[in-house]
């Protein structure tokens, strides 16, 4: 009986013992190697992404930490490659992960010699989950991430500003052009339209940059 009473004091003792808090596993419509609370990697791509946008000549800020944005950045002037991001509504600050404020700078200098001169959004960040067919899904949206941004209107360099709601469906030449380049260029995962998605984005262009935070393949060992 002794030998039994010890064995449960044991097991409860084992029981009461912290456990280190366990890595969420990505859910789907999360990026590659993805997980919260962010790993090493993350952190370490997101130091890679920071000295990018230096180089890019692209003048960021650390922001403040929000819940599942791996690197969470703010650009005070909102401009990328030459093309300045208006807002519809929202006032500043924008919060978004560095890696759609890279591939914004990155795409955002062909959108300029595209044309591009303005473009008008009513969302970056928002922990909010995926809408698309008319329905909201189990999964969080690429904007919980800071990776996604809505596009309302284009302005090009003659000052005409094409709306998606009014002009996308007339085939309007310059809203056509971004939606291509944007799905041709490899830098953005996914572009929602009212094309490809009615009921769900019938006003405006959901566009959301790649990223991957898988870690670094080693490199290949040396054959003998």
């Amino acid at each position: 009986a002794a030998l039994v009473a010890l064995a449960v004091l044991v097991e409860d003792a084992e029981a009461r013992k912290p456990r280190k808090r366990a890595r969420a596993r990505a859910p789907s419509n999360m990026p590659e190697g993805w997980t919260w609370p962010p790993s090493a990697a993350m952190r370490a791509a997101g130091k890679a992404c920071t000295a990018e946008l230096d180089r890019l000549g692209v003048g960021w800020k650390k922001a403040p930490a929000e819940p599942k944005i791996a690197t969470p950045i703010t650009v005070p002037a909102m401009v990328f490659g030459g093309v300045k991001l208006v807002p519809t509504f929202r006032p500043p600050p924008f919060v978004m992960d560095c890696a759609l404020a890279r591939a914004l700078a990155l795409h955002g200098q062909e959108l300029y010699v595209r044309g591009v001169r303005e473009v008008h959004f009513s969302r970056i960040y928002g922990n909010t989950p995926v809408r698309t067919g008319g329905r909201t899904l189990r999964a969080l949206s690429r904007h919980a991430l800071g990776l996604a941004v809505d596009v309302r209107a284009i302005v090009d360099d003659t000052g005409r500003k094409a709306v998606v709601v009014d002009d996308y469906l007339k085939d309007d030449p310059l809203l056509l052009a971004v939606e291509t380049y944007l799905n041709d260029s490899g830098g953005f995962r996914t572009v929602l339209t009212p094309r490809n998605d009615p009921a769900s984005h019938d006003d405006h262009f959901h566009v959301e940059a790649r990223a991957d935070f898988s870690p670094p393949k080693p490199p290949p060992r040396p054959r003998p």
